[in-house]
């Protein structure tokens, strides 16, 4: 167990901190800052042919309180969205450029980017064998004895 681990988080050694960005939707902030703590799965391509894969996902993670899901969207369907306050930085472009070439990016709970992957057959449970391996363990409760 401890050895897979440590030989897996070895592989997905981190690229550097994720750009830091600010959007509110409806009155609500959606922030780098704001989904510290959390991992983070975001997709950066608008090819409608990913959404088997992002299901997938969704469908297996939707439990976890400690995963997030994010989709960057072009500016010019932002603007077309009436909810969407203008209040964005960088903008969604600038973002979609800067990871231009992968579907997904998986984001540490520190921030830090910790892999890129398109999405397709192959790569589906690579993703998913990196989320369990970066997800944080669960306290083991300790046992306590009974003084005689």
């Amino acid at each position: 167990g401890v050895d897979y681990r440590l030989a897996a988080l070895e592989k997905i050694q981190p690229k550097g901190e994720l750009l830091d960005f600010e959007y509110y939707l409806e009155g609500v902030a959606i922030s780098s800052r704001s989904l510290k703590n959390k991992i983070v799965l975001i997709h950066v391509n608008e090819g409608s042919q990913d959404s088997k894969y992002l299901q997938r996902f969704y469908d297996q993670f939707k439990q976890s309180a400690n995963i997030e899901f994010l989709q960057i969207v072009s500016d010019s369907l932002v603007q077309e969205e009436e909810g969407f306050n203008k209040v964005y930085s960088p903008t969604a472009n600038a973002i979609m450029e800067a990871y231009s070439g992968k579907d997904i990016i998986l984001v540490d709970t520190a921030m830090q980017v910790r892999s890129y992957y398109d999405l397709n057959d192959s790569t589906v449970n690579e993703l998913v064998r990196d989320i369990s391996v970066i997800l944080p363990l669960k306290k083991k409760s300790s046992i306590k004895m009974k003084d005689r």
